[in-house]
């Protein structure tokens, strides 16, 4: 009898996001504080004789050997001499191509299941090598919670917990390709200031103010490009976001409320203009850990 699991995969916001130059590589430095929240995809992985197979019920997502969560898995097996199989189902609820990290963390969560699932010992320096190597985000969902990222974003060091329960996601119906977003930068922080952004942020706030002082070196390039997303992050400051701000490469926004009846009541408001929107919170390490595995 195959065995199977089922897995929750996190969305992420970035609630700093400096790009400080560009690589010898073609990639940018970047200095980025990541959130894991508690909107998530619901992923099913049974075990197969030996072929790998993805299923998802969005048409945007490719189910052949592009698919992360299918890279993962293949790259799992590859590394670890396994000849067993895997079947991927992917519910999804994270908008696709929505700065939120949504196949990234399709991958990680692929990653951490299949451990279990195939019944494999891999070492985590070699586990954040396999993650990494599928993106840069990819090792953030392994750990969750609050976290820096260095260099592409793939560094990622966990930081004290950021609070915040009252958040809003608002997608305005489409995504902008992270090339796309990184391509639009015509000012980048200088290099010099590589080794104390975003540390001044917190040493003249602290982090627990994070979510009202966030800010992220792509918005200003994307929303000149996609007005459509800058009309969003207006109606969300008009509907009572203490802060609001892109996340990622876009094009979600998320906006910041003091309580649930004010993000309530703009979640509501903003549907009725036919955008996605939906009420989420940070979640922490701890509470990452504990609901990954249903």
């Amino acid at each position: 009898m195959y065995r199977s699991f089922q897995a929750r995969s996190f969305a992420k916001i970035n609630w700093t996001l400096d790009a400080l130059f560009k690589r010898d590589d073609g990639y940018h430095e970047l200095r980025t504080i990541y959130q894991s929240v508690s909107l998530h995809d619901e992923l099913r992985l049974g075990e197969t004789r030996n072929a790998i197979e993805v299923i998802c019920d969005d048409p945007r997502v490719p189910r052949d050997e592009t698919n992360l969560a299918f890279k993962a898995a293949s790259l799992l097996r590859k590394v670890t001499g396994t000849s067993k199989g895997a079947r991927i189902e992917i519910e999804k609820r994270i908008p696709v191509a929505a700065g939120l990290g949504g196949g990234s963390s399709n991958a990680a969560a692929t990653l951490l299941a299949l451990i279990r699932l195939w019944e494999i010992v891999i070492d985590e320096a070699e586990l954040i090598r396999i993650a990494a190597s599928l993106g840069s985000d990819v090792p953030f969902f392994l750990i969750g919670g609050t976290a820096l990222g260095v260099g592409r974003g793939e560094e990622v060091y966990p930081l004290e917990q950021v609070r915040c329960e009252h958040l809003l996601l608002v997608n305005p119906g489409f995504g902008v390709p992270t090339r796309d977003a990184y391509e639009k930068l015509s000012r980048l922080t200088s290099s010099e200031a590589a080794s104390i952004i975003p540390f001044t942020l917190l040493a003249a706030k602290g982090i627990s103010e994070l979510p009202l002082v966030a800010r992220n070196d792509l918005e200003a390039p994307v929303l000149a490009a996609y007005p459509e997303i800058a009309e969003v992050k207006q109606r969300l400051l008009s509907l009572g976001a203490k802060h609001a701000l892109m996340s990622g490469s876009g094009a979600t926004v998320f906006g910041v409320f003091d309580n649930s009846e004010i993000a309530g009541g703009a979640e509501s408001e903003l549907r009725k203009f036919g955008y996605w929107a939906e009420r989420v919170h940070a979640v922490d390490r701890q509470e990452y850990h504990a609901t990954i595995f249903q």
